[in-house]
């Protein structure tokens, strides 16, 4: 038997008819006859195939079949209870999950500081993160299974259900170890050296070659394709090339003999990203929801020189 094609209203009759004690006074508490309650009970019964009363002179007695459903439908009472009472005051309380979603070459401090400052100031919530690619988690965030994104690019202009907010810019750097590039930068031995990057769909190092050098055409040997700065970074230090960081990933070193310090290599000025906070635009936020994005702008935003951050805020999200 499946719930959908079950008479949901026999088993509140069912209830009512425990609660209150007998058919009688269910029936008083219902406004219907004791007939139509008491027809309704034997019709539930012949629908489950199973006795819920056993009828003791005038009284109704519990079955162990009737006890398990009462017992059931108990404890879905009081959940849709404490449901109904928390959408009806509006979510005001911060509890509950958050569904973030984050690109696989976001910066791990600043994750963990996002996520820590959100615990201390709401103990009682929680953060769900995902990381995907960038289309991937814009899909999602569209079909509203994440609650925020965290993107190296702002909402496509396929979605302009969705608005973004510019918070944060990082620096990408060249860097490789001191076994290449001896003798200075140059575009010849880039072409001949190993390249560890992100993802073949948008290349890195292409849009680094763009920015230096708009106007010259090098063709670099990518041999890795890592995702994440963590991979990128540990294949960099381990001799596997060269490749485009954060820069203030340079002072992250991992242990090992092959191992080594990273270095800056290539012109200036350095290639500049911007990281952006996707959400659904005029979408209902919960108290949660609302406590999260205030908690994320006051730990990742920042200002530009001269420019309000709460004014830039605005100039973003109407992007």
């Amino acid at each position: 038997m499946r719930l959908n094609d079950f008479d949901l209203n026999k088993l509140s009759t069912f209830f009512t008819v425990v609660e209150a004690g007998g058919v009688t006074r269910a029936a008083r508490s219902l406004g219907r006859t004791a007939s139509a309650v008491s027809q309704s009970v034997s019709a539930l019964e012949a629908s489950l195939g199973c006795k819920l009363f056993d009828r003791v002179g005038r009284e109704l007695v519990l079955t162990r079949g009737g006890q398990l459903l009462h017992r059931r439908l108990a404890e879905s009472q009081a959940l849709l209870a404490d449901t109904v009472a928390a959408l009806a005051g509006g979510g005001s309380g911060v509890s509950g999950t958050i569904r973030l979603g984050l690109f696989l070459g976001f910066p791990r401090g600043r994750s963990r500081q996002l996520l820590l400052a959100f615990a201390e100031r709401h103990p009682q919530a929680s953060v769900r993160v995902l990381y995907a690619p960038q289309r991937e988690l814009e899909a999602r965030l569209r079909r509203n299974q994440l609650d925020y994104v965290l993107s190296f690019a702002p909402r496509s202009a396929t979605a302009p259900e969705l608005s973004s907010t510019r918070l944060f810019a990082q620096e990408l750097v060249l860097v490789s170890l001191a076994r290449f590039f001896r003798g200075g930068f140059s575009l010849p031995e880039l072409e001949r050296t190993p390249v560890v990057d992100y993802y073949q769909s948008d290349p890195l190092i292409e849009r680094w070659l763009s920015h230096h050098f708009p106007k010259r055409r090098c063709k670099p040997l990518v041999r890795y394709w890592a995702a994440t700065t963590d991979l990128v970074q540990e294949l960099l230090q381990a001799g596997g090339g060269v490749g485009v960081l954060p820069r203030h990933m340079l002072v992250s070193k991992v242990r090992g003999a092959a191992a080594g310090e990273l270095r800056e290599v290539g012109p200036v000025p350095p290639l500049v990203d911007h990281v952006w906070l996707n959400e659904p635009r005029h979408a209902f936020r919960d108290a949660t929801q609302r406590a999260f994005r205030e908690v994320l702008l006051a730990a990742l935003a920042e200002s530009e020189p001269g420019q309000p951050q709460r004014a830039r805020r605005r100039r973003d999200a109407a992007s």
